[in-house]
C-alpha cells in the first residue's frame, strides 16, 4: 500500500522549495517568510511521521486514554498491526481522528534512529531541527514582525538542512530494517509522484553566506523596477507606498501588468532595505509638499 503521508508530505516541500527560492530571489517579506517556515516544518514532520509508519514504529501515533469501546477496539488493533500504512490507510475519517500522533519535539529526539543508516553514526541534526520547531513555534504562537522573523543566518541554515534532508530522503533506509522494500517504497513515491520529480528536486550548491539586500540587488525583478524609476522623480502624492509605486508601475507597463503581487512584494523589499528611499520636500514657492524618490540600486 502507498505511503499515506507522502502526497501531503509533498505538497509541503514543493512549497517549502517555492518560497525558498522566491526567498533567495528577494522575495522576503514577512509573508514569504512564514511561509517557508511553516512549510518546511510541515514537510520535515510529515516525511519523519512516515518513516516511522514505513519502519512499523508504533511511537508514531497514540489513543490517549479511551473513552469508548471503539477507542478500546482501534488501541489494541493498532497494537498488534504489522503494517502500519495499511492499517492506517483503511481507517475512516472519523477513525483517524480518535488518533494523536507524535510531537515534534519527540521527533527530534528520536531524529538519528528515525533518519537511520541515510545519517551518519556521528552526525546529529539535532540544532537544525531545533531551529526550525522554534521558528514554526513562534510563527504560529506568539508575535513576530518583519525584520526579526527568520534571521539571514537563520536562513542559511534551513537552506543547507533542506539540502542535507533531501539526501537523507534519495537514500533512506531503516536502521533495523531488513526488507528492502521498505527503502524502495518511499523511493519510488518521492521520485515518482504525479507532478513530475523536477517539482520536488531540490539539488543546488550550499550557502556559505547569505544577505537579504544582495538578494534584492541580485534580483532581475528588481533590476527592471530600478531601470524603471531610475532617477531622481518627484511626486505629489500624499503617501508614496510600496502600493503606490506597485500600482503606478503595473499601470504604465503592459509587461508588468500581470506581476502586480511580485512588484509589491519587491517594492516593500526595497524600500525595507533602503535601496529606495523617498523624502519629502517642501516647495516655498506654492507651498505644496512633494515626495523625492531616490534609487540605490
Amino acid at each position: 500500500m502507498r505511503p499515506v503521508l507522502m502526497d501531503n508530505a509533498f505538497e509541503a516541500w514543493a512549497a517549502a522549495i517555492r518560497f525558498c527560492n522566491d526567498i533567495k530571489d528577494g522575495k522576503a517579506t514577512l509573508q514569504y517568510q512564514k511561509n517557508f517556515v511553516s512549510s518546511l516544518h510541515n514537510a520535515v514532520e510529515l516525511t519523519m511521521k512516515q518513516m516511522m509508519l514505513n519502519n512499523n514504529d508504533h511511537r508514531v501515533a497514540f489513543i490517549k486514554e479511551p473513552k469508548n469501546e471503539i477507542d478500546e477496539r482501534l488501541s489494541l488493533d493498532y497494537s498488534n498491526a504489522t503494517n502500519l500504512n495499511h492499517f492506517f490507510g483503511t481507517l475512516s475519517s472519523d477513525e483517524i481522528s480518535r488518533f494523536h500522533t507524535i510531537q515534534f519535539y519527540k521527533l527530534i529526539k528520536l531524529h538519528k534512529k528515525i533518519f537511520g543508516c541515510s545519517l551518519e553514526q556521528s552526525e546529529s541534526l539535532k540544532k537544525e531541527l531545533k531551529l526550525l520547531q522554534r521558528l514554526r513555534n513562534n510563527e504560529t504562537h506568539f508575535m513576530i514582525q518583519q525584520g526579526s522573523f527568520l534571521s539571514e543566518e537563520e536562513f542559511r541554515v534551513l537552506h543547507n538542512f533542506m539540502l542535507r534532508f533531501y539526501k537523507i530522503i534519495r537514500n533512506w533506509y531503516p536502521i533495523d530494517g531488513d526488507d528492502i522494500e521498505l527503502s524502495l517504497f518511499l523511493w519510488w513515491d518521492w521520485f515518482n509522484p504525479d507532478k513530475g520529480e523536477d517539482t520536488y528536486v531540490f539539488d543546488c550548491e550550499p550557502l556559505q553566506e547569505f544577505s537579504y539586500k544582495t538578494a534584492v540587488k541580485n534580483s532581475k525583478l528588481a533590476k527592471d523596477i530600478a531601470e524603471l524609476l531610475k532617477g531622481d522623480y518627484q511626486y505629489g502624492a500624499p503617501e508614496f507606498s510600496p502600493y503606490t509605486i506597485a500600482k503606478e508601475l503595473a499601470e504604465g507597463n503592459n509587461g508588468l501588468s500581470a506581476q502586480f503581487n511580485e512588484i509589491w512584494t519587491m517594492v516593500h523589499m526595497m524600500q525595507c532595505l533602503g535601496l529606495i528611499v523617498v523624502n519629502d520636500i517642501q516647495d516655498d514657492e506654492q507651498g505644496t509638499v512633494y515626495y523625492d524618490m531616490k534609487i540605490l540600486l
